[in-house]
């Protein structure tokens, strides 16, 4: 068996010492040149690597930025609704339901846009009160304040008095909407002279 394998080991030596041979580099030859470029210097490190107070100020300014984007604007105060709209309206609607129209519901309309347009100080103004600050103002003239007074007192004589007529409905409407037309066109006048 030693034979056998010492004959094995001597069959096979040639070829394991050739690649032995050509693995092992010659001693006497020089070595080829390289097509490689010599390294280059390290690159220096940035500003930002560098300082670290960059990082701080740039993220300050980016939350800066973002929290001015997001931070909620205030909105202008919404104008006050126009006196002379709602009145058309109203008396639209009274129009439109013919029964609900009352000589107390259309004095108060008229009320409450004279006390609007004409700025008039409190909320449950009479018809007293209301004429009487009309007249005050430069921009109600004496002819729509006597008029205004006449279709005022005429209501409250209706509410008030017991055996006092009702006037017509669609008639009480019409007078109505003919002196808040007069009305607004004299404030309108009087803006535009200020």
């Amino acid at each position: 068996m030693k034979r056998a394998a010492f004959a094995a080991a001597l069959a096979l030596f040639p070829l394991s010492a050739s690649a032995a041979i050509k693995a092992a580099p010659a001693a006497n030859k020089p070595e080829p040149e390289s097509d490689l470029r010599p390294p280059r210097p390290e690159l220096p490190p940035t500003l930002i690597t560098q300082r670290g107070d960059a990082w701080v100020i740039g993220g300050i300014g980016a939350a800066a930025i973002v929290a001015l984007l997001c931070w909620p604007r205030r909105k202008p105060p919404a104008p006050p609704p126009d006196p002379f709209a709602i009145a058309r309206e109203k008396l639209g609607t009274l129009r439109a339901q013919a029964g609900d129209a009352t000589p107390v519901s259309v004095s108060a309309i008229v009320r409450r846009y004279a006390a609007d347009a004409f700025a008039l100080a409190g909320t449950g103004l009479t018809s007293e009160e209301v004429v009487s600050g009309l007249v005050t103002r430069r921009a109600c003239p004496v002819e729509l304040t006597n008029e205004a007074w006449h279709f005022l007192s005429g209501c409250d004589r209706a509410k008030f008095a017991p055996c006092a007529e009702t006037p017509d409905t669609l008639a009480l409407l019409g007078n109505a909407t003919k002196l808040i037309h007069d009305l607004e066109a004299a404030r309108a006048k009087a803006a535009r002279t200020l």
